[in-house]
């Protein structure tokens, strides 16, 4: 509304000043979506078709040591049941745009729905991702829900993956704002005396904690303070999206409007319990 008292009768009053919108909308704030990519895709390809997938795995065996004469006890690493990861989630985003309101709007509207419906889709993959994390390590997690994270925290984290052999390489942190706050304070994280080159002039912190990048989400699942974050191997879940964001758009002309819809159809299971510990963090 103009300052009508320095304005002449009625310019303001009879629409002389236009009242505009802008072409520059502002998008809604999203969160993070980092959790996917960090597992198991290499199974998608086996199933191009069907809803459910086994999955084989090997025992480990043991050496004897020979002796002359006696036959060797046989070993058997295949006798051990198979994972069976189920295509069980199927969802979709519609929108609807009416034919009247796409043909005034200054705006694409249709672009800027595809892209929240996408992103709504997108949102839930990575949900039922981090979901899983809590049931880890038969649900041992490290920290202490609403509490702070600390070096003991992570170097446990640490420990317990390398307690069990998981391999360095494809190891990620999964962590919420929180965590990050947490781990800001540890000066070993921040300080550029720790390390070869600046660390803090930027603002910025150390990216990776003990050889694993340190990746930021809104997007887990919370606890009862706090969330359920990760440090895990790729192989700790397996993901296999068998319709990755089909986007249908329709038009209804009887009832004037576009459905722009966007579904996609996936299935995950915890591959590997061993391959990552839950991280309880400090708020949600």
């Amino acid at each position: 509304m103009a300052i009508t008292a320095r304005i002449p009768a009625g310019l303001d009053t009879n629409r002389f000043i236009p009242e505009l919108y802008s072409k520059n909308v502002l998008v809604a704030v999203k969160n993070q979506l980092v959790a996917t990519p960090r597992f198991n895709h290499s199974y998608e390809a086996d199933l191009i078709m069907g809803d459910t997938l086994y999955i084989p795995q090997t025992n480990v065996i043991t050496a004897t040591e020979v002796t002359a004469g006696t036959e060797g006890v046989q070993k058997n690493p295949f006798n051990t049941t198979a994972i069976t990861l189920t295509i069980n989630q199927y969802w979709e985003a519609p929108v609807t745009i009416d034919f009247m309101s796409r043909r005034q709007s200054q705006v694409d509207l249709v672009a800027y729905a595809e892209g929240e419906s996408a992103y709504a889709i997108n949102k839930k993959i990575d949900g039922t991702v981090c979901a899983l994390f809590s049931a880890l390590s038969d649900g041992t997690g490290y920290g202490t829900d609403g509490s702070a994270i600390t070096d003991d925290v992570l170097v446990s984290a640490v420990e317990e993956l390398d307690a069990a052999d998981i391999p360095e390489e494809n190891r990620s942190w999964i962590l919420d704002p929180s965590a990050k706050a947490d781990i800001i304070k540890i000066d070993k994280f921040v300080r550029s005396d720790y390390f070869a080159g600046d660390v803090v002039p930027t603002g910025g912190f150390r990216k990776d904690i003990y050889g694993a990048p340190l990746l930021i989400t809104n997007n887990l699942t919370v606890n009862s303070t706090g969330n359920y974050g990760v440090y895990a191997h790729r192989d700790a879940i397996a993901v296999i999206i068998s319709q990755n964001l089909e986007v249908d758009r329709v038009e209804q002309p009887l009832k004037h409007q576009l459905v722009i819809n966007t579904t996609a159809l996936w299935g995950l299971i915890e591959l590997r319990d061993d391959s990552g510990c839950p991280i309880l963090t400090r708020a949600a």
